[in-house]
C-alpha cells in the first residue's frame, strides 16, 4: 500500500512539474517578440495583414470545409487540440507568421523560426482575425517555385481571376497549399490556353 502512495505521489510531482514546465515555456515565448521583431516592425506587419485583398466568400466556406474551425479558433486552442487528436490544423495566424520575413531569416535553425513564427502568431491574434491573417497569408503565399499568391495561381492554371473561379477550382488551390503533388490541375498550353 506504501509503495502504491509513494507511486501516485511521484506521478503527481511529474504532473505538476510538467504543468508549470509549459506554463513557463509558454509565457517565456509570449513575452520575447522583441528579440527578433521591433514594435514598428510589428505595427508596419500588421497592417499589411489588415490591408490585405479580401479573398471570396466561397473561399472561405470551402477553406472550413477543409480545416473546419480554422477561421474561428485561435491558436491556443488549435494547440490544445493537436495535443489530444493527430489532425493538427495550421491556423491562418501561423500560417501568415512562417512565411513573413521576420521568421525566416538565414542562419536561424527550424526550431528558432518555428519560435518566432509561434510567438508573431500570438501577436497577429491579439489585433487581427484568423480570415485576414488568411487573406494575407494566401496573396503572399509561395505556392510553387515559380508563382507566389493565390491571384498568380489563379490566372496561370485557370487563366481566370480568383473570384471567377468555382467551388472545384477553389477547392483544388486549397488543396494545393496542403499536399502539391495530390492536386491535378489543368496543363498550360500555349499563349495561356488549356
Amino acid at each position: 500500500m506504501k509503495l502504491i502512495k509513494k507511486s501516485l505521489k511521484f506521478v503527481a510531482v511529474i504532473i505538476i512539474f510538467c504543468v508549470f514546465t509549459v506554463f513557463l515555456g509558454y509565457h517565456y515565448l509570449k513575452t520575447t517578440s522583441d528579440d527578433f521583431i521591433s514594435d514598428d516592425e510589428l505595427e508596419e506587419f500588421i497592417a499589411r495583414v489588415e490591408f490585405a485583398d479580401k479573398l471570396p466568400e466561397r473561399f472561405y466556406e470551402l477553406y472550413e470545409e477543409a480545416y473546419p474551425d480554422a477561421l474561428s479558433t485561435s491558436l491556443n486552442k488549435q494547440l490544445v487540440k493537436g495535443v489530444f487528436s493527430e489532425n493538427y490544423i495550421k491556423s491562418p495566424s501561423i500560417l501568415a507568421s512562417t512565411i513573413s520575413k521576420f521568421s525566416r531569416v538565414e542562419g536561424d535553425s527550424t526550431r528558432i523560426s518555428r519560435k518566432k513564427a509561434y510567438i508573431l502568431a500570438w501577436k497577429l491574434e491579439e489585433k487581427m482575425s484568423q480570415k485576414e491573417c488568411l487573406n494575407w497569408a494566401l496573396h503572399n503565399y509561395q505556392f510553387t517555385v515559380d508563382f507566389k499568391g493565390v491571384n498568380r495561381i489563379s490566372q496561370f492554371y485557370f487563366t481566370k481571376p480568383l473570384q471567377s473561379l468555382n467551388d472545384k477550382e477553389l477547392k483544388d488551390i486549397i488543396r494545393l497549399m496542403k499536399k502539391p503533388s495530390l492536386v491535378s490541375l489543368p496543363q498550360k498550353g500555349p499563349l495561356g490556353s488549356h
